[in-house]
């Protein structure tokens, strides 16, 4: 009896180590086979493509050719994105699924500036693009098109990369993504494991169905994280997320902050302090130009008040701040079911933070003028009127 189940033991070893050792020659086969067909399939079909692309680059180059900053004058003008992606819809085909213009931030991150993709795809300008090669960094050294291989199944798929020149520097990135159909030979080695690749499909889904739900997950804790609880405003960790990307010349930046406000929590107690800060915090949602501005509370009693603006033109932005000043000022503010308080705000605002070299400067400055706010008697608006040359 335990020498036949030895036997069996045996047996059972040397298949299960016989069937590994076939599985892992046929995948040696497979990615062989699979390599030498596409590096010859990458000459043949591709070359084609690449010269249309090179020639679409010297093409984007000399439309910005009397441009001294590529990058500033594509952000800054829509016209010119437009004719640009214009452009780059030429070369999308049945094979060329996408092609976008780059630029690298002074972090060293991709960011777009012109995507030629179906508008449900689309990229924002300066959206971020992630980077799966350290390929990327390296074109900025040799200055020379680079090509990225992505290893699918049943295509081929490549991303190439043309860089845009100023001045003997990398400005640009011209990247076009396009795949090339494998040969039925390939398909006929992976016909041999499919029970296998049909497994592995069945656990990748499975955990790309966990990680839907760890992404949904993760998008709600931010979006939390992002949201003061108490009174439904963004919070300064949203500020945080914001102030590196935030476009200064488009908005005006005030600091506001309740008048007297530990007084009210002294006299009152908390909870009617934050049925007050509730209060200020629902006026100013339905004060301010939900789609322009941005309301955040910045801590305690004081809020961040971002009004998008136009250029010199000033006025319709301080507006909405006078309207803010006015409509807390004359709502009551019920602590119960039928006593109630009034309470005031300051408000300093920094009407040019283009001319400050980040949003900290900028907002320092409307503390400022928050502060003077305040020793001038409350209950006012003060501009920051002091700007360096």
């Amino acid at each position: 009896m335990n020498k036949t189940l030895f036997k069996n033991s045996y047996y059972l070893i040397a298949t299960i180590v016989i069937v590994i050792s076939f599985l892992l020659f046929l995948l040696y086969i497979i990615f062989q086979y699979e390599k030498n067909i596409e590096k010859n399939m990458l000459t043949v079909a591709t070359t084609d493509v690449l010269q249309i692309t090179q020639n679409k680059a010297r093409h984007v180059q000399k439309v910005l050719q009397n441009s001294k900053d590529y990058i500033k004058d594509i952000r800054n003008s829509p016209k010119l994105q437009k004719q640009l992606e214009e452009h780059l819809l030429n070369l999308i085909t049945d094979n060329i699924k996408y092609a976008y213009l780059l630029y690298k931030d002074k972090h060293g991150i991709f960011r777009f500036l012109v995507d030629a993709s179906p508008i449900e795809e689309k990229a924002m300008l300066n959206q971020k693009f992630d980077i799966t090669s350290d390929k990327w960094y390296g074109l900025y050294k040799t200055k020379k098109p680079t090509i990225i291989q992505h290893t699918l199944i049943k295509k081929l798929s490549i991303s190439y990369l043309v860089p845009i020149m100023y001045e003997n520097n990398v400005e640009l990135i011209l990247v076009i993504d396009f795949s090339v159909d494998k040969l039925e030979k390939i398909n006929g080695i992976i016909f041999l494991m499919k029970s296998g690749l049909f497994f592995i499909l069945s656990i990748t889904f499975i955990l790309f169905i966990i990680l839907i739900i760890q992404f949904i997950k993760y998008k709600n804790i931010k979006k939390y994280s992002f949201t003061d609880k108490l009174t439904g405003l963004y919070n300064r960790n949203y500020l945080y997320e914001i102030q590196d990307t935030l476009k200064l010349d488009e908005f005006l930046v005030a600091a506001l902050d309740i008048d007297h406000f530990k007084s009210v929590n002294d006299t009152y107690g908390h909870d009617v302090g934050d049925i007050i800060l509730r209060e200020v915090g629902n006026i100013l949602l339905h004060t301010i130009r939900v789609e322009e501005d941005i309301v955040i509370r910045y801590g305690g009693e004081e809020f961040v008040i971002l009004i998008k603006t136009k250029s010199e033109n000033t006025e319709g932005s301080l507006n909405v701040i006078h309207r803010i000043l006015s409509n807390i000022k004359e709502h009551k503010m019920f602590i119960n079911e039928e006593d109630y308080i009034n309470i005031t705000v300051s408000i300093g605002v920094n009407t040019k933070p283009r001319k400050s070299r980040n949003f900290l400067e900028a907002f320092k400055l409307a503390d400022l003028a928050l502060y003077e706010a305040k020793e001038s008697g409350r209950d006012v608006i003060k501009i920051y009127e002091k700007y360096r040359v």
